[in-house]
């Protein structure tokens, strides 16, 4: 997972230099077209031609789904706001996750695990600022990226071994690449400043769009084996190197340096994510040690 996050943050940075030059479809287009190339060979290499027929699993759809609709999201999201504020908005998704797990599957919630939410979500609140001078209302869309992201991940988990990595990173690429396509007619009409006209890219901008499309299939074959392979309560926490390889990047690169206030804010954001996890894992816990017992009487 900390090679995931080091490589999404990487992503994430070529991705942010290229927005200034590229509108955001044309710069998925080529990220997307660089990765499904990358994918593809290495799907024939590692696992053989016939796996590509996985591609057709319905989880692998809907995480593919999931996944693509983040890009024109979040390439819209760094033409106005700081790679920092991004990347800790977007560890808001445990606690979004703990929410849809009320609703969706019935899960009760105590009352340690609700104060980490709310304690997550003040630090939402201290980073975008809402009110303030400062605050973007793009900082919202970030939120609804988050709530993808958990619709990713139940779907990483519901995979399972129907499907190798690869072939996933392969279906990621492409849908992303026409979703692009297929938003590109909808929202160049509405003058968003990331989605202009096409440009003929020059050979820095097209060089960094390729880079991400490389380093986006290392990351999303990173992420998918850790959630894949191990315990989302042990792996999920290391994602939070992806903030502080965005904080590190976003001040190198960018010069972008987040201020007391939204460094307290990302610092809640983690502490109140790690908490809850610690919390559901002794809850996964207690209740494998609860159906251990009657059956051991």
């Amino acid at each position: 997972m900390v090679l995931a996050s080091a490589s999404f943050a990487t992503n994430d940075i070529c991705t942010k230099i290229a927005v200034q030059f590229l509108p955001a479809p044309e710069i998925i287009a080529i990220r997307g077209a660089t990765a499904f190339v990358f994918a593809f060979a290495l799907v024939c290499f590692v696992h053989g031609v016939t796996q590509l027929k996985t591609i057709a699993n319905r989880h692998v759809f809907w995480r593919s789904l999931f996944e693509g609709s983040v890009g024109p999201m979040i390439i819209t999201c760094y033409a106005f706001l700081p790679l920092a504020t991004v990347t800790a908005v977007m560890q808001v998704g445990p606690f979004l996750g703990m929410i849809a797990g009320i609703y969706l599957f019935k899960e009760s919630v105590g009352w340690r695990r609700w104060c980490a939410a709310f304690v997550g979500f003040f630090g939402v609140l201290l980073i975008i600022k809402p009110g303030g001078d400062a605050f973007q209302p793009v900082a919202l869309v970030v939120l609804l990226i988050a709530a993808v992201g958990v619709g990713r991940d139940i779907q990483s988990r519901r995979i399972g071994n129907a499907a190798p990595p690869f072939v996933v990173s392969l279906a990621t690429s492409l849908t992303g690449t026409m979703l692009a396509f297929a938003l590109t007619p909808i929202m160049q009409p509405l003058g968003i400043k990331a989605w202009g006209p096409w440009l003929w890219p020059d050979l820095y901008s097209f060089v960094l769009c390729c880079m991400a499309g490389f380093l986006m299939v290392l990351a999303n074959t990173f992420s998918f084996l850790a959630f894949r392979a191990g315990d989302m309560s042990v792996v999920a926490p290391f994602r939070y190197f992806y903030l502080f390889f965005a904080v590190i990047g976003g001040a190198v690169v960018f010069m972008e340096y987040p201020d007391l206030i939204s460094l307290l804010g990302m610092a809640l954001i983690v502490a109140g994510g790690i908490y809850l996890l610690h919390r559901e894992r002794l809850r996964a816990k207690h209740a494998a040690l609860s159906a251990i017992s009657p059956s051991a009487q």
